[in-house]
């Protein structure tokens, strides 16, 4: 039995080229294509496709968004193809459940592998991705254990130094918390040593560093 494709990109040069390679690798039969998350979303409920080749770039949406509906309501495997190489899309994709992703600029052999692979429930990255994603987790460890060895602040630190954040005075953060100038030059200086910073620059400088401070 042949394994039931659907087709997911807005260009029909594209899907018309990945159904001549589908059908000179054998065993592959597509039953349905779409341009669009509009046209994704309007396949028939009976239909459900082993595998869905799923762009990001669609007219609608971002494929992204449409993974979770091809997990939930399809159940298909799902192998991104795309020429978006960038990091976020490719952990997005993982996240949101992908099975696979890899460039269009891939030959018809690893694409033969690749759905093979997540077919068989193993995951698939294209070449070259696996040291983007390598290190994208290794950054994302170390953000952790930086956050896990930041000193803890209390919830009136914070408020002291968002303030100081907005560019008040010692008299304004005061009039602001409702105590007394002195007392919040006696938080900043206790702030600055238990950080280990000089002044109120660097310490505003670490605070939106550490998202202490939200960016608008």
């Amino acid at each position: 039995m042949s394994v039931k494709v659907a087709l997911v990109d807005d260009h029909r040069i594209v899907r018309d080229g990945l159904k001549a390679i589908l059908k000179g690798i054998g065993g592959f039969e597509v039953v349905y294509e779409a341009a669009s998350g509009a046209d994704l979303s309007a396949i028939p409920k009976n239909l459900k496709p082993d595998l869905v080749l799923l762009d990001i770039v669609l007219p609608d949406t971002s494929g992204l968004d449409l993974i979770p509906f091809i997990r939930e309501q399809l159940g298909s495997r799902i192998l991104v193809l795309t020429a978006e190489m960038e990091e976020e899309l490719i952990c997005t994709s993982l996240e949101r459940g992908a099975d696979g992703f890899m460039n269009k600029d891939a030959s018809d052999e690893e694409l033969k592998t690749a759905m093979n692979s997540v077919l068989h429930g193993e995951p698939y990255f294209g070449q070259n991705l696996s040291t983007i994603i390598y290190n994208s987790y290794k950054r994302k460890v170390k953000e952790l254990k930086q956050m896990h060895d930041l000193p803890t602040l209390t919830d009136r630190e914070i408020e002291i130094i968002r303030a100081l954040g907005d560019g008040l005075s010692f008299k304004e953060v005061g009039a602001r918390l409702f105590i007394s100038p002195r007392t919040v030059e006696n938080h900043k200086n206790n702030i600055l040593e238990k950080l280990g910073l000089k002044n109120v620059i660097e310490l505003v400088k670490y605070a939106i560093r550490h998202k202490i401070i939200p960016l608008d």
